[in-house]
């Protein structure tokens, strides 16, 4: 009987979704037991809706991962940063999903918008939960401790068991026959697991709450096309907020993407939804073009976790933090968007507040958000090169070699007409359009303080470094799947590396070493005390701030003041009035 030999795989990383609406205190109780009225302007059904509802993504056999989460698996979740969820009546943890429908074999496991976009932190030792915020979940290490838990059944007597409660949570009879039929799949699971992965070993260095999702998706979609296809999945960028997103023009930090249901296709059949399928044991193509393009996608499901995302809330500062010193609050206002009476440069706003569109449609965008070549700020290259020189081979579809911009709308645009979103009225407005220009987005900063690390790659651990030149930022730094926040400098606390043997444990910590490819925290930068002699460019932005003026605007950025600059309806955000 074949088992499955240990060897650590890695799944399809996710793009990244859209979204939302205006701000919302957060202070919560064990997150078991939040509130409807702490949840962003979610209703308990909302977060229920989004933790757990299946756009078609596809792991493993769903009745597997429910066994095997039952037992090896509910310990071995902590350290992976995977939030539990035990009002789900499979317990299933947030971000996970029971995948069926016509083109689903048999129910499998997936993961949802969630498994990216909720993010959970400690605040002296309580959790505080973040809906739509950039998870800090461990792939890299999640993966494993699947992949770990599922090689354990190489073990007969464990798969003997394994096999009797899968059998009988399916109603089926516990025979040799059952069990030979099971093992049968369960190897070629195991073997497809293994192909999926690939040549692509780069996620050991993405760490907490990161991904490279153009690489890894790419990969998922176009490697059964050709095992060229493959790439290293190397320059893993931080997950973004979803809030205020889906008012904006383009998204993905190098703003490659304009149309929300694209990006969101993207998102699920880089993740795997089967796409391609065919290619796995054919070398021609079906006849028929639906064939081809035939996928596991859930368009419905994704139009409904727009919905949510569009009415989520972004977090209010918790009440449970220390107060906003308001004075200082408002200095910091003057210094972001400039104050000539007072003599105070536009530090921020000249790129971080996005402009509004000339004729903007209900149904979004509504906002301009400012693109900056990487040139000029001077962020880590690496993502924008791997996207821009990747070319994919389509041979297979007749079409030659195209690059990874043209492959990806290609595909995204006969997957949106073939399950009629071409047609749609609510997107008729929009065209997908892909780009990959050496750029990245200067994002808004609607409630910022929840979403370190910072940069584009999460090279930098809070605001306060960020905003200081490079030579005080660390060059090296911990990172976990449940990190304690800093409240002071608005971020995550820093351990520097050789500095705590808790999270030099393998186990418990990851080494954010900046000096790696793609993981440089250099750019963005404010230096030099001659003011008239500083040129900006090159990854300077001006001369140094002042120690005082950049706690001032660390202050500010705590606020939901610049809430009203994004969204139409935050009338409830009046925190400098």
């Amino acid at each position: 009987m074949p088992f499955y030999s240990q060897r650590i795989v890695v799944l399809a990383g996710l793009l990244f979704a859209l979204s939302t609406v205006h701000c919302q205190a957060i202070d919560l109780p064990p997150p078991h037991t939040v509130s409807s009225s702490d949840t962003q302007g979610w209703t308990e059904q909302d977060r229920q809706q989004w933790y757990h509802t299946s756009a078609g993504t596809q792991l493993l056999p769903y009745d597997w991962f429910v066994v095997l989460e039952d037992e090896p698996l509910k310990n071995s979740f902590a350290r992976t940063g995977i939030i539990p969820d035990q009002t789900h009546p499979d317990r299933l943890p947030i971000g996970f999903t029971k995948t069926e429908g016509p083109n689903v074999p048999e129910p499998t496991v997936g993961l949802t918008c969630a498994f990216c976009h909720t993010t959970q932190f400690t605040y002296q030792g309580n959790p505080i939960r973040i809906e739509g915020g950039p998870s800090l979940q461990y792939n890299q290490r999640f993966l494993q401790v699947l992949l770990e838990s599922l090689g354990e059944l190489k073990a007969p007597d464990k798969f003997q068991a394994f096999a009797a409660r899968v059998l009988q949570r399916r109603g089926q009879a516990v025979t040799q026959e059952n069990i030979a039929t099971l093992a049968g799949q369960f190897s070629q699971v195991m073997k497809d697991l293994v192909a999926r992965g690939g040549r692509d070993a780069s996620p050991a260095l993405w760490g907490p709450g990161r991904f490279d999702a153009l690489g890894r998706g790419g990969n998922t979609v176009f490697s059964p096309l050709n095992p060229d296809n493959l790439r290293p999945a190397n320059a893993p960028v931080s997950i973004p907020p979803l809030w205020g997103v889906w008012e904006y023009d383009w998204v993905q930090w190098a703003g490659s993407i304009q149309h929300p249901l694209a990006r969101n296709i993207a998102q699920v059949i880089g993740v795997n939804a089967a796409l391609f399928s065919w290619a796995r044991t054919s070398p021609q193509p079906p006849s028929e073009k639906k064939e081809i393009f035939r996928s596991s996608i859930d368009v419905a499901s994704l139009k409904t976790l727009e919905g949510l995302a569009k009415r989520l809330h972004p977090p209010r500062w918790p009440k449970s933090f220390p107060p906003i010193n308001r004075e200082l609050a408002a200095r910091g206002k003057d210094l972001y968007h400039g104050n000539k009476l007072k003599g105070l440069p536009n530090l921020c706003a000249h790129c971080h507040v996005a402009t509004k569109l000339d004729s903007p449609n209900p149904n979004g965008p509504s906002l301009h958000v400012t693109m900056i070549p990487q040139k000029e700020v001077g962020t880590d290259s690496l993502y924008l090169e791997n996207f821009s020189r990747r070319t994919v081979d389509l041979e297979r579809l007749g079409l030659g070699r195209l690059s990874a911009k043209d492959a990806s709308q290609l595909v995204t645009t006969e997957l949106m007409t073939l399950n009629g979103a071409g047609s749609d009225p609510e997107y008729q407005h929009l065209t997908n359009t892909w780009r990959d220009k050496a750029q990245y987005i200067a994002r808004p900063h609607l409630a910022v303080w929840a979403t370190a690390p910072f940069l584009h790659n999460g090279s930098v651990p809070n605001l306060y470094t960020l905003l200081s030149p490079v030579k005080e930022r660390p060059a090296c730094f911990y990172l976990s799947p449940n990190m304690e926040f800093d409240p002071v400098k608005v971020g995550f606390v820093v351990s520097e590396c050789n500095d705590s043997p808790t999270f030099r444990d393998p186990l418990v910590g990851f080494e954010f070493k900046t000096h790696l490819p793609g993981n440089s925290m250099e750019g963005h930068e404010f230096k030099g005390s001659d003011c008239g002699s500083v040129v900006a460019g090159a990854g300077v932005l001006g001369c140094a701030i002042p120690v005082a003026d950049r706690w001032a605007i660390v202050e500010y950025l705590k606020t939901c003041d610049l809430d009203r600059l994004v969204l139409h309806d935050a009338p409830a955000c009046r925190d400098l009035e």
